[in-house]
């Protein structure tokens, strides 16, 4: 199994619900003006199923037991969080972020299938930086929201608090990309449910700063468009950076996980995640970072 991937959506895991399925009648009715910014990221870009396996399956391997408390930072619409909530009813969440927009929506729409949710979604409309109510297990920052902090010092005191923060045996789990594509400006257009199109923007990215902007469009069949639904800015963190920074914040062993290539198609992912030091030099791949306690 190749470690890293050629893969066309690199920046983003792939969205359970995103290709190769007709649209529906509802679906066929969304314009710029009716669709709802939320929703149309979480069918393009969210993998909360990809990220919850993940998650379960890395510290089963490390601390030989399921984790049952999740910190999710920079949570959003927390649909990663109702999917963890609602693999076992003994888990339990806190969700930070400083957008209430985003959350509310989130509450409202990603939580029906959860029992007991008021009781076990904690929702903190706080800096990633604070404490948690029980010390996480896990604590992940998914869809690289970390890249927000764009200064050195800024990103080893997020990561400084949230090893402290982890339970003894906790560990934190953060995905990230990369590759030469990763850095070219490009856009890239992905048909989702055959309702709509999702177009990933990298306007820019400056060498000398590491200064990455990128935004979201999405175009609908109506030949309407939402544009710059999502923008970004960003510093870009290579991979062996965001190491060297987490074993500078204390945490005893940062692990990589590579993306394998899908055998039928090397321009795609698979969606499996296979720990390796090295990765292979690919236009761009997928990859978590594992770091212990």
């Amino acid at each position: 199994m190749a470690s890293s991937t050629k893969h066309k959506t690199h920046l983003h895991k792939e969205s359970s619900s995103s290709e190769n399925r007709p649209a529906r009648k509802k679906d066929r009715r969304l314009s710029a003006g009716t669709a709802n910014r939320f929703d149309l990221y979480q069918r393009s870009v969210n993998s909360p199923e990809t990220d919850v396996d993940f998650l379960i399956e890395a510290y089963e391997t490390i601390r030989g037991r399921k984790p049952l408390h999740l910190r999710e930072d920079f949570c959003g619409t927390a649909n990663l969080a109702a999917e963890f909530l609602a693999r076992d009813s003994k888990n339990t969440v806190e969700g930070f972020d400083l957008d209430p927009e985003p959350m509310k929506w989130g509450k409202g729409r990603n939580f029906d299938r959860v029992e007991d949710r008021d009781a076990r979604m904690t929702w903190h409309e706080k800096d990633v930086r604070s404490s948690a109510d029980k010390a996480p297990d896990v604590t992940i920052a998914a869809n690289f929201s970390y890249w927000g902090f764009k200064e050195r010092e800024e990103l080893l005191g997020y990561l400084r608090s949230a090893h402290e923060d982890l339970a003894e045996d906790g560990i934190m789990v953060m995905d990230l990309y990369g590759g030469p594509e990763a850095l070219n400006e490009m856009e890239e257009v992905r048909d989702i449910d055959g309702a709509f199109d999702y177009i990933w923007d990298q306007k820019s990215w400056e060498p000398g700063t590491g200064r990455y902007q990128c935004s979201i469009h999405f175009r609908f069949r109506d030949g309407s468009e939402m544009t710059d639904a999502f923008t970004y800015d960003w510093r870009f963190w290579h991979l062996t950076e965001l190491r060297d920074v987490l074993l500078e914040a204390g945490f005893s062993k940062v692990t990589c996980y590579f993306e394998g290539t899908d055998p039928d198609d090397e321009s795609q992912g698979d969606g499996i995640f296979s720990p390796d030091p090295v990765g292979e030099n690919c236009d761009a791949w997928l990859a978590y970072l594992v770091s212990e306690k």
